[in-house]
C-alpha cells in the first residue's frame, strides 16, 4: 500500500513540476497578453462645487454631481444623462479613489448604466509637473436584446482627464477601451 501511495505521489509531483515549467517558459510581459478595442470618448459635465462630507474612517469623502455631457465612438453615440454622481475618497497616501455612477442615453434611445471606478494620483514629469495618473475600470448595464447587450459581457478600461476648457466649462474626458 505504501509503495502505491509513493508511486502516486511521485507521479503527481512530476506532473506539477512539468506544468510549472510550461508556465514559467511563457513571458508574462509579452506584447500579446492583452488586446483592446476603442469604444468611445465622453465629455462628462460636472458641477464644480464638490459636496464635502468630511473625514471618515477611510479618508476624506466628497461627491461631484454629473450634470450631463455627450459620448461618441465607432459604434455608439449619445448623451450623458444629468443626475449621476462621482463619490470620491481622498486617501491618506495622497491618492484619490473615485466611483462614478451615471447613465448614458444612446442616439437610438437605449439607456446604459455606467459604473466607473478610478484611481487618481499625482505623477509629475519633467515636461508636465501637474501630470496625474488616472486610470479606471468600467462596467456597463445595457438592456438585454438591445444592440448594446455585448457591453454586459466584457471588461472595460478607461482614462480620466480634465477637459482643456475645464475652468470655463467643468468637464472630464473619459476614454474607454474594451479588453478583448
Amino acid at each position: 500500500m505504501f509503495k502505491i501511495i509513493s508511486t502516486i505521489a511521485v507521479c503527481a509531483m512530476s506532473l506539477l513540476t512539468s506544468a510549472g515549467a510550461l508556465a514559467a517558459n511563457e513571458d508574462p510581459n509579452r506584447d500579446n497578453r492583452f488586446e483592446t478595442k476603442f469604444i468611445y470618448e465622453s465629455r462628462v459635465k460636472i458641477d464644480k462645487e464638490r459636496v464635502t462630507v468630511g473625514q471618515s474612517k477611510y479618508g476624506e469623502r466628497g461627491i461631484i454631481w454629473i450634470t450631463g455631457g455627450e459620448f461618441e465612438g465607432p459604434s455608439l453615440k449619445g448623451e450623458v444623462i444629468s443626475g449621476g454622481g462621482d463619490w470620491q475618497l481622498g486617501r491618506p497616501d495622497g491618492s484619490r479613489e473615485l466611483e462614478a455612477k451615471y447613465a448614458l442615453k444612446t442616439e437610438d434611445g437605449f439607456i446604459i448604466l455606467v459604473q466607473n471606478k478610478a484611481i487618481i494620483r499625482a505623477q509629475p514629469t519633467e515636461s508636465d509637473p501637474k501630470h496625474n495618473y488616472a486610470r479606471s475600470v468600467l462596467s456597463f448595464e445595457a438592456p438585454i436584446g438591445s444592440p448594446y447587450e455585448w457591453m454586459n459581457k466584457s471588461i472595460f478600461l478607461g482614462t480620466v482627464d480634465l477637459a482643456d476648457d475645464y475652468n470655463e466649462n467643468p468637464a472630464v474626458i473619459i476614454r474607454v477601451w474594451q479588453l478583448l
